[in-house]
């Protein structure tokens, strides 16, 4: 059984969340669907509300999703919690008896959207297993460049995330791009070209290393369609680049760790705070 959970809040990227997990029911054997709806009684405060009526209103929400999904989507197990506590404790804690979890996000760089992003990656960071967050202008029906990019990044960490990517690849019938992006440290600001020439070695290593993969991927699967590229600049916003208009994005992370949960991780978080495409963060366990 392969187990999705779905935050839903009552808004359109809780939609948007739902819309996306339920196309990746169709692509695994045996999905079930669990919506999850939290009551977080600090954010209550001062609202007037009472736990007691938000519970109600959160209960009313879920059934009524619930209902319309399983109406679109006949023979599909669907269940359904009502938590209580904060967002993303309720989110971790559900983890454990999932194989996705599927959260809504904005794009832009607000504060509010900035909280939004993080709470995709402290759970992404915290669990074992991949957070996918979909944009909230994100569609089914829109209209989307071929393609999958998943981060490759210089140590291990993005091992999962390639087998995540080519999973999705092989279920969809969409072509695989590693994307490794490369350079100076963002305090030095200046191209490889500025600095004449004397990085062009190290982009030309990266893409010898994708392209060895890409020809490992290929003879382990004879239908995937994968190819590498090598790119200089800052990760967060080539990877981004990169993966504007395709099907999805995805990225690597370490798991369980203080460190981890201290820093998150600032590709996956500079990408988050500017999403454009379902972009899934995938623990490396």
């Amino acid at each position: 059984m392969t187990t999705i959970i779905v935050g839903i809040d009552g808004t359109v990227r809780g939609e948007r969340a739902l819309e996306w997990a339920l196309a990746q029911t169709r692509l695994v054997a045996d999905p079930q669907l669990h919506l999850l709806t939290v009551v977080d009684p600090h954010a209550l405060r001062g609202t007037g509300v009472s736990e007691v009526d938000a519970t109600q209103g959160a209960e009313n929400l879920i059934a009524s999703v619930q209902r319309a999904a399983a109406e679109s989507n006949p023979g599909l197990g669907i269940t359904t919690t009502v938590a209580h506590g904060g967002i993303v404790d309720a989110l971790i804690d559900a983890a454990d008896q999932s194989d996705l979890i599927v959260l809504g996000s904005h794009h832009g760089s607000s504060f509010s959207e900035a909280v939004g992003g993080a709470k995709g990656l402290r759970v992404s960071v915290s669990t074992n297993v991949p957070t996918a967050v979909i944009p909230s202008d994100w569609t089914a029906a829109g209209q989307h460049e071929p393609g999958i990019v998943v981060g490759v990044g210089p140590d291990d960490v993005s091992e999962s995330a390639v087998e995540f990517a080519v999973t999705q690849a092989l279920a969809t019938d969409q072509p695989l791009e590693l994307v490794s992006v490369w350079g100076l440290p963002p305090v030095i600001s200046r191209p490889a070209e500025a600095m004449g020439g004397g990085l062009a070695p190290v982009g030309r290593q990266f893409q010898e290393q994708l392209d060895v993969r890409a020809l490992q991927l290929r003879t382990r699967h004879e239908d995937l369609d994968v190819t590498g590229r090598s790119i200089e600049g800052a990760p967060a916003s080539q990877l981004t680049a990169a993966a504007a208009g395709r099907r999805m994005l995805v990225l690597g992370t370490h798991s369980r760790t203080v460190l981890g949960r201290a820093l998150f991780g600032s590709v996956s978080h500079g990408v988050l705070l500017d999403l454009r495409v379902p972009t899934v963060v995938v623990p490396n366990v």
